[in-house]
């Protein structure tokens, strides 16, 4: 990798998931200053009360005051304070007030790409959108004086869909057509009206590559990619794609930023390799949705980016990161600085998984011992530090070492909670170990409650409480639940990391011609990188499962290996495949339980999204079955 310095070294805070307290922004950035960062990315969505959106309780929101004391402060630092408002998808916050229900896309009862009325959408087809964009972009300009304003415009998936939108679909324009033009009604306002540069996140313009050409070339791209490895972008949702896409930006003249994320410090050093060879203008490192964790546990990954990005150090990663860990901890100790190292190489952060269903999910090669091992061997090391660091680091290890016990956790529940649905079930015993579990849960969920009056004191709700309250009221229903279910394991095959194909799954009983729905949803998990990957629903405990029924619909389609069926009555497997409609390939494979797949639905996405017809069409087939032989 050459050497280099960027120009823009940026970093991102959530605050509309999650508001922190003002102390802190200015605390947070006193760290970001000392560790080479120049730029502070305040996400905010709508979290800004103003005279044209005065609706957010002033507990949910900040004052014009506060945020040019912000900006004064960050000024002070050499730091320069860059908002992102939203002006097209994830709006919800604007959206979800009733005063503003007639600027949503999804209004009057209209459903979006995924079939829901999630109002996270701004309709951009209506002279109302620009009214109200205008006058609030002009009162959030007025507060921050940075030559840039990010515009978000990511995910933006509903266009299309209203009354208006659809005219003009019918009228010969395209989907691109509109985004296009929408984001040069909003340069209009915000460059050539109010002298700002615009910078948008790109992950839309998979969809829509006309739009782009569309654009003014002084807009800059944000450029986001959270693979360990990037060597060149990979699509987000289409095909997944891999386009060497900063090498398109040069090509046609944009600035651009790369984007990572704080999850792992490979996709930084990755991403930078890959930016180094282009000619980006700086990096963003992107943290969102903190309202499970904190900032604390990313300070490391933070100080490491920002430091990489102004160094201009050829590769020299070790020596970076462990000045970081030494600045930040104050300890100079090689054992410790392996293990920081490695929580910080390997995502080791609070589970975010909670529920039964989350739990159930797992791949195919079962957990990841690997990683919790590491976790088993990381809790030996580092809680023996907690009383050596800086006081005003403490809650940072802190953290990490409560993200450590929740990751022991989860693969303990991963392990456990299958059991209780197996026809053989000593639901008694496994009650016991959940309890055991349980108990530890609570110790966790007291510390980061704590935790959370600490750092955001008069910050509320207090999320993290109702976080573990659900997590152990969901913990402790288990034992009734196993006791009337048995299971359906369905086996899935899908090469995208996540889902958006809708699945819905029926069953039919002995002595019954009707169809239960058990299931409808998209059953990928986050972490469920894996293609091969299966989870158990809930069927009847005493009822002889004689029948399934597969149905799915929308983007990307599903693929499935096999279906077990196990309760009181015994087990149950596929003895033969009926009534196969749509786009159903290789529906035989369905009665061997090995590796080979059936796939339903439309595999181009691209195709899905552009057709949303196509999208709505329904897939499936039928399982009969029958006692397993073995």
């Amino acid at each position: 990798m050459k050497s280099f310095s960027f120009k823009v070294r940026s970093v991102q805070l959530d605050l509309a998931r999650q508001m922190e307290t003002v102390d802190f922004i200015k605390s947070f950035i006193d760290f970001i200053a000392g560790n080479g960062y120049n730029t502070l990315v305040l996400y905010l969505e709508s979290r800004i009360k103003t005279s044209s959106f005065p609706f957010p309780p002033d507990e949910e929101s900040y004052t014009p005051e506060q945020m040019k004391d912000i900006v004064q402060y960050a000024g002070s630092k050499n730091i320069e304070i860059i908002p992102v408002v939203p002006v097209l998808g994830h709006a919800n916050l604007f959206l979800k007030d009733s005063k503003m229900e007639s600027l949503r896309e999804t209004r009057d009862g209209v459903k979006g790409r995924f079939g829901s009325s999630s109002n996270n959408v701004f309709c951009p087809s209506q002279s109302g959108t620009y009214k109200f964009l205008e006058k609030y972009l002009s009162e959030i300009c007025e507060i921050f004086p940075s030559q840039y304003f990010h515009i978000g415009c990511d995910e933006s998936w509903d266009i299309g869909y209203c009354d208006l939108c659809r005219k003009r679909l019918q009228s010969g324009e395209t989907q691109s057509d509109i985004y296009g033009k929408h984001l040069l009604e909003i340069h209009r306002i915000l460059t050539k009206k109010l002298g700002k540069r615009l910078i948008i996140w790109d992950d839309m313009f998979e969809y829509y590559p006309e739009a782009l050409e569309m654009l003014p070339r002084d807009i800059i791209m944000a450029c986001w990619q959270y693979n360990d490895d990037v060597e060149k972008t990979k699509g987000h949702f289409n095909n997944r794609a891999v386009v060497d896409s900063l090498a398109h930006y040069d090509r046609l003249g944009f600035d651009y930023l790369i984007c990572p994320a704080d999850y792992t410090i490979h996709n930084v050093e990755s991403f930078t390799g890959y930016g180094a060879k282009h000619r980006p203008l700086g990096g963003l490192m992107t943290t969102w949705e903190k309202s499970d964790s904190f900032m604390l546990q990313v300070m490391p990954a933070i100080a490491y980016a920002g430091r990489l990005w102004a160094s201009g150090i050829n590769g020299d990663y070790d020596h970076l990161l462990q000045d970081a860990v030494n600045s930040i901890f104050g300890i100079d100790d090689e054992l410790f600085f392996q293990a920081v190292k490695a929580v910080c190489s390997n995502g080791l952060y609070l589970e975010r998984r909670t529920s039964l269903d989350a739990f159930l999910t797992r791949r195919e090669n079962n957990a990841d011992y690997g990683r919790t091992r590491l976790a088993d061997v990381l809790l030996g090391v580092l809680p023996g530090y907690l009383d050596k660091v800086k006081a005003a680091s403490r809650d940072i290890l802190e953290e990490i070492v409560l993200a450590l016990r929740s990751e022991q956790i989860s693969h303990e529940l991963n392990e456990l909670l299958p059991e209780f649905f197996k026809s053989d079930a000593d639901i008694p015993e496994l009650a016991a170990k959940l309890n055991s579990v349980i108990a530890r849960i609570e110790i966790i969920g007291q510390a980061r409650v704590a935790m959370w009056r600490r750092v955001r004191p008069g910050i509320t709700p207090c999320k993290m409480a109702t976080a573990y309250e659900n997590y152990l009221k969901n913990m402790r229903a288990i034992p009734a639940l196993a006791a009337k279910h048995g299971s359906l394991k369905v086996h899935f095959m899908l090469p995208d990391q996540y889902s958006a194909q809708t699945t819905r799954i029926f069953i039919k009983y002995a002595g019954g011609n009707a169809w239960e729905k058990i299931a409808e949803g998209s059953f990928k998990e986050f972490t469920a990188y894996d293609c091969f990957y299966n989870r158990p629903f809930l069927i009847d405990k005493d009822k002889i499962p004689v029948a399934l029924k597969i149905e799915t619909l929308r983007y990307g389609g599903q693929g499935f290996t096999y279906f077990e069926a196990e309760n009181r009555r015994g087990r149950f497997v596929p003895a033969a495949v009926r009534n196969v409609t749509g786009i159903v390939t290789d529906p035989e494979n369905l009665l061997s339980h090995d590796w080979r797949w059936a796939f339903a639905g439309e595999r181009d996405t691209l195709k899905a999204l552009l057709n949303p017809e196509l999208a709505e069409a329904v897939h499936g087939f039928e399982i009969e079955l029958k006692p397993d032989a073995i």
